[in-house]
């Protein structure tokens, strides 16, 4: 039996312990002021140890196998002061419980069927999400929709693996099991499929890119006000001396669940101020790294717009009128607004958050997939290429009904039906403790 805390160790208002293993619930119950003997309801108990009151908690049990580790579980939600956990710690450890190692819940779960490979190594993968994005691409792991593409791809493979083998046991047989079966034809519909799942999955060492808003235009128009208004905050410096930004700033912002970067730049003119001039040269060569770029003007810039618009020509923009608090525009622009009233800013936030969700939904990635996982797809799809040239040559059946066998075997290590010895250890170590 085995038993972990699941939450930090440090001073909170909750803390959670997790036990596994089988007959603990009936251990943990000598604990208890009141037995518990239904399992998935919450139960209020005392936890007694040699007759001092540990703590007051809530408490669930499992039963195995309809448990995350598919063992009788418990999971123990306590009060989050320190000296609670220490002495619950050391109340488990009396009992007999072992603390457990990191990721072995997981392992356990692994071992038991109740996960498969790849949604445990997802579960690691939903604990280090550090965006939305990232996480809703976990869950889908965990969900085990992956998987299940793997598996039925891999069941095409082995029904077309019958047809290639029954056509060289039954050579001499007038029935055609290639053509009849249409094997050429299907392969390259699976090769297509893994194909498609490649380049629409994040490999797990890669970043999901944030979409770069940059705000660009002439010195003082109110780039940094309208930068800080939008952002929720005073990030950059404001004044209304020409030049005064002279760095680019960034700050990330979450508007609808989707996280972008807005980048603020130096006023772009002809200056003898080296630092500025670099800080020129650093806005001009930002236009390439931005997906969306605000042409920032104000009354009296009006007339410089078209010579900014000609530097964004190749680019993503929005033309901006800002200060309309003070001035009306007299040409025509996509949004007008006010970073010193706040006027239009709404309008705008939603102007730019439309503009990345149509970009995010043309490049959406499917799933995260780790370096193994692109590694064993690679080797299925080289295998599944061979095997392709001898059916459509009708050589080498013998040979091409190898290489079906080789993409089954990557398919089931991906799922772990098959696997190194030494993986598991690799996978199950960088998960934390309690998982």
């Amino acid at each position: 039996m085995i038993f972990a805390l699941a939450t930090p160790v440090a001073q909170s208002a909750i803390g959670v312990f997790r036990i596994s293993g089988m007959g603990c619930c009936e251990v943990f119950n000598k604990l208890l002021n009141k037995p518990i003997f239904k399992y998935r309801e919450v139960f209020l108990r005392d936890v007694v140890w040699e007759g001092v009151l540990i703590d007051r908690c809530s408490v669930v049990f499992y039963s195995g196998p309809s448990s995350y580790t598919g063992e009788d579980s418990v999971e123990v939600f306590c009060h989050g002061g320190l000296s609670v956990i220490r002495s619950l710690t050391g109340v488990f450890l009396a009992l007999g419980f072992r603390e457990a190692e990191p990721g072995e819940f997981s392992r356990i779960a692994f071992e038991n069927g109740k996960l498969s490979l790849n949604e445990a190594e997802a579960v690691a993968d939903l604990i280090h999400s550090e965006d939305v994005d990232r996480s809703l691409l976990s869950s889908e792991a965990v969900a085990g929709k992956l998987s299940n593409i793997i598996s039925n791809l891999g069941d095409e493979v082995d029904e077309l693996r019958v047809f290639v083998e029954g056509s060289i046991d039954f050579s001499d047989e007038d029935y055609d099991f290639i053509h009849e079966g249409c094997v050429e034809d299907r392969l390259i519909k699976i090769k297509s499929s893994l194909v498609d799942l490649i380049d629409s999955s994040l490999v797990s060492t890669q970043k999901l890119s944030k979409s770069r808003v940059l705000f660009f235009g002439p010195p003082n128009t109110g780039k940094s006000s309208l930068f800080n208004r939008v952002l929720g905050f005073e990030r950059a410096l404001v004044s209304n001396v020409p030049g005064t930004t002279r760095d680019l700033i960034d700050s990330e912002i979450f508007y609808n669940s989707v996280n972008m970067q807005l980048v603020d730049s130096a006023g772009i003119r002809d200056t003898d101020n080296l630092i500025e001039a670099e800080g020129v040269a650093l806005s001009n060569k930002e236009i390439q790294e931005s997906d969306l770029i605000l042409v920032v003007l104000d009354h009296a810039t009006e007339t410089q717009a078209e010579s900014f618009k000609s530097k964004v020509v190749n680019k993503s923009h929005l033309l901006v009128f800002n200060k309309s608090d003070a001035e009306n525009p007299v040409g025509r622009y996509d949004c007008v607004v006010s970073a010193k009233s706040g006027a239009g800013i709404q309008k705008l936030k939603k102007m730019i958050f439309d503009f990345i969700q149509r970009e995010k939904n043309a490049s959406k990635k499917t799933f995260i997939i780790r370096e193994r996982h692109l590694a064993l797809f690679n080797t299925a799809l080289s295998s599944l290429n061979d095997c392709i040239k001898k059916i459509s040559n009708e050589k080498d059946l013998d040979v091409a009904a190898e290489d079906l066998r080789l993409v089954r075997s990557s398919f089931d290590e991906f799922l772990g039906i098959k696997y190194p010895d030494e993986l598991l250890g690799d996978i199950f170590k960088d998960f934390c403790i309690g998982k």
